[in-house]
C-alpha cells in the first residue's frame, strides 16, 4: 500500500513540474522539455497544442498574443517570462493563436528575450508554449 502511494506521490509531483500555473490568470502553461526545444511553423504548432496530453489533461491550446503578452517578464532581458518558467527556448520567439487580421499569411508572435510582440509568417518556425484554462 504505502509503495503505491509513494509512486502516485511522485508521478503526481513530476507532472507539477511539466506545468506553470499563474496564479493571477488562473491559466496553466505547458513548462516542460519541449516548450523549451520544440519549434513549428504555425498550423504545427496549434495542431501540436491541440494534441498535447500534459499532467493529466488534454484540453491544451495554442495562446493568444494578450495571453503571452500577460506571462511576460517586467525585465525581458532578465529571461523573458515571468519568474517560476523553467523551460524558456534560447531564441525567446514563441507563436500565438492570433492571426493577423488585414494579412491570413501572418500571425502574432512574442519576443520574450526583446520583450515585445510582432507578425510574421506563418511559415517560419519558432517555439511552442500550450495553455489550458484552469478549472
Amino acid at each position: 500500500m504505502r509503495v503505491i502511494l509513494l509512486i502516485m506521490l511522485s508521478v503526481s509531483l513530476s507532472l507539477a513540474s511539466d506545468v506553470f500555473t499563474d496564479s493571477k490568470t488562473g491559466l496553466m502553461w505547458q513548462d516542460n522539455s519541449a516548450a523549451k526545444y520544440t519549434k513549428k511553423d504555425w498550423k504545427g504548432a496549434v495542431a501540436f497544442c491541440s494534441q498535447l496530453r500534459l499532467a493529466g489533461y488534454d484540453d491544451w491550446r495554442l495562446p493568444n498574443i494578450k495571453e503571452l503578452i500577460q506571462i511576460l517578464n517586467t525585465k525581458p532581458r532578465d529571461g523573458g517570462m515571468k519568474k517560476g518558467f523553467e523551460n524558456v527556448g534560447a531564441s525567446g520567439y514563441y507563436w500565438s493563436s492570433s492571426t493577423d487580421e488585414s494579412n491570413e499569411e501572418f500571425a502574432w508572435m512574442m519576443n520574450f528575450k526583446r520583450g515585445y510582440e510582432y507578425i510574421n509568417y506563418k511559415t517560419y518556425e519558432r517555439h511552442i508554449r500550450c495553455v489550458r484554462d484552469k478549472q
